[in-house]
């Protein structure tokens, strides 16, 4: 009897989730509301912070607005890293703003501060480092960078929920930080995002970002009601969530501890099964400063497409996180310095099945998957360098 298939992703709405979907529709406003503010509260409480949150539609959308609030428009300067989903670029392309690539460390996947400082220009305003698999990197040096030429932080966290720096959890410190609630996620809302401002911000001004420069909707539909004597007194976008995406999130939320828990163990169970492969190198972490949302391997020397057929042929899907941004056509007239690490690892690197509530039986299917794979001999392309 066929084994069914083993996806990459595999996300979890349990019963708890179908009757917190069935209670906002009963109250009868579906739309940003009171059910909105409270999963903002709940993010507050997760992160155990009182800076403000602000939810928005999308993670992309979250990164688009927290750059606008940035001050970021034309003429500015971003750098971020091209090994990112193209989120981040579009979401500073929107501001008229021009994304500038920075090579990542090979280590952590994390953007390689010494690169960043080489990319900084006068026109650079912001940088936007993304916390890769929920792995932070050294994250001290950007912010020092950061306040050296006085340029703001924007902190790309949609892989990160549940991960810490310095025994604090991200977004509970810093710049701006950025949340996606996407299908995938380690918890979802279906889809959403968040953004996490500093202490004493102008949050009324995100709140009008958000929604279309309205002075006084927000407060009154938090209140699940409408204001009709409303101003509009900024650029604004339709950027918000409803309340049935917050009132997914907020039962997602409830068990975030618990599915951080079980990739951890499962995270771990891979590094543990893995190690001995001369020809596949894993993440140099015990993941206990990590909320992973992914779990990377690096295949070494040209046998990553034999190991995604060996594996498909087994049912089990894989992913490639990521194939860099430099490369694709809008993309490419983009500043960017070497590009060299970058260019290995997704040459390299392969995502395996992780879920919030994998059986045991599947991860060890996987393991035993790719363990029993024998690689032919390598072809001339970079080999993988074990993350040490």
């Amino acid at each position: 009897m066929q084994q069914p298939s083993v996806p990459v992703f595999q996300p979890h709405l349990g019963v708890d989730t179908v009757k917190a979907v069935t209670d906002a529709f009963d109250v009868g406003w579906i739309g940003m509301g009171a059910e909105t503010r409270g999963f903002e509260s709940d993010l507050q409480a997760t992160l155990g912070t009182d800076r403000p949150v602000v939810a928005t539609m999308t993670g992309t959308s979250a990164l688009h607005l927290a750059t606008r609030f940035a001050g970021v428009g034309p003429g500015d300067e971003v750098i971020m890293p091209s090994f990112n989903f193209v989120a981040d670029v579009q979401a500073v392309a929107w501001t008229g703003a021009t994304p500038v690539f920075a090579d990542i460390d090979d280590r952590t996947l994390a953007l390689d501060p010494s690169r960043v400082a080489e990319m900084i220009t006068p026109r650079t305003r912001v940088i936007m480092p993304l916390h890769f698999a929920g792995i932070v990197g050294d994250l001290d040096a950007v912010y020092d960078l950061a306040r050296t030429h006085r340029l703001r932080v924007i902190e790309d966290a949609t892989h990160a929920l549940g991960s810490t720096h310095g025994g604090r959890p991200i977004g509970s410190f810093g710049d701006i930080t950025c949340f996606s609630f996407d299908p995938v996620k380690i918890i979802t809302s279906l889809d959403g995002g968040a953004v996490v401002l500093p202490a004493g911000a102008d949050v009324a001004a995100l709140h009008r970002l958000r929604l279309l420069g309205i002075d006084k909707d927000t407060t009154e539909r938090y209140r699940n009601r409408r204001a009709w004597d409303y101003d509009v007194l900024d650029t604004g976008f339709r950027d918000h969530m409803t309340n049935i995406n917050a009132a997914i999130g907020r039962s997602q939320l409830r068990r975030l501890d618990e599915f951080v828990a079980n990739r951890r163990r499962d995270a771990r169970a891979y590094n543990e099964a893995f190690a001995g492969l001369d020809w596949l190198a894993v993440p140099r972490t015990d993941f206990a400063a990590v909320g992973p949302f992914i779990y990377t391997v690096r295949v070494a020397a040209g046998r990553r497409a034999a190991l995604i057929d060996h594996l498909r042929t087994r049912g089990i899907a894989t992913g490639i996180h990521f194939l860099p941004c430099h490369a694709k056509t809008f993309c490419r007239s983009f500043p960017r310095g070497p590009m060299d690490v970058t260019d290995r690892v997704s040459a390299e690197i392969l995502t395996l099945p992780l879920w919030s509530l994998m059986p045991r039986d599947v991860r060890d299917r996987v393991i035993e998957a790719v363990v029993t794979f024998e690689p032919a001999r390598p072809v001339a392309t970079p080999g993988a360098r074990a993350r040490s």
